[in-house]
């Protein structure tokens, strides 16, 4: 009985530690992407603010200026899913008033929203 009990406690725990891989290996802080489509009528995996707060700010709203940005990546929190912030990489801002957005950096990549830049795809398969 202690011999089942213990076998199952292993897989349980095995199981856990394959549950937590670490999807910050797909990127790192200075790697650029390209900002893609958004999945629906807006972004979901990009944390896009409010029309209402971009103008509180003098921006302009416009949403198809993010389409094909390539932006980069400025910082990577890995507590959960992992979360990156970026900037443009021509240095402006974003709706001429955000210089950073976040977004969720697995989900973003896998609905198509983000995607790796062409450049950097190249040189990891010459790697």
């Amino acid at each position: 009985m202690k011999s089942i009990l213990f076998l199952l406690m292993f897989s349980l725990f095995a199981n856990g530690l394959n549950a937590q891989e670490n999807h910050t290996d797909l990127v790192k802080v200075g790697d650029q992407l390209v900002i893609g489509e958004p999945t629906g009528v807006s972004y979901q995996n990009i944390n896009v603010p409010r029309k209402n707060f971009i103008i509180k700010r003098g921006g302009i709203p416009n949403m198809s200026t993010l389409k094909s940005s390539i932006v980069t990546i400025t910082k990577i929190s890995s507590s959960g899913n992992p979360i990156i912030t970026f900037k443009r990489s021509d240095g402006k801002k974003f709706f001429k008033a955000y210089r950073t957005l976040t977004a969720d950096l697995k989900t973003a990549i896998g609905s198509g929203e983000m995607r790796l830049n062409d450049h950097q795809k190249k040189e990891a398969l010459i790697n």
